[in-house]
């Protein structure tokens, strides 16, 4: 799947494995203050990443790195 910056509505930030109800991390949704930051991060991350079994479907990307930490985007 490639990645499309514009098309992303929502980034988590957080833990990796759990639940994203947003206990363990947090969300930022498209014209907040953080979002573009973290688009720019996520697309960097992203571009030397080798996805896994689980971190692409058609309406979410995962980055997972150290520490059991992880960056989601979210598309509509």
């Amino acid at each position: 799947m490639q990645f499309k910056a514009e098309n992303v509505t929502r980034i988590y930030l957080g833990q990796d494995r759990i639940c994203r109800c947003g206990c363990k991390g947090s969300y930022v949704e498209r014209g907040e203050p953080l979002f573009d930051k973290r688009i720019k991060r996520f697309a960097k991350m992203w571009s030397t990443y080798t996805p896994g079994q689980h971190d692409v479907y058609t309406d979410y990307m995962n980055v997972s790195y150290g520490n059991d930490r992880a960056m989601t985007v979210y598309f509509t």
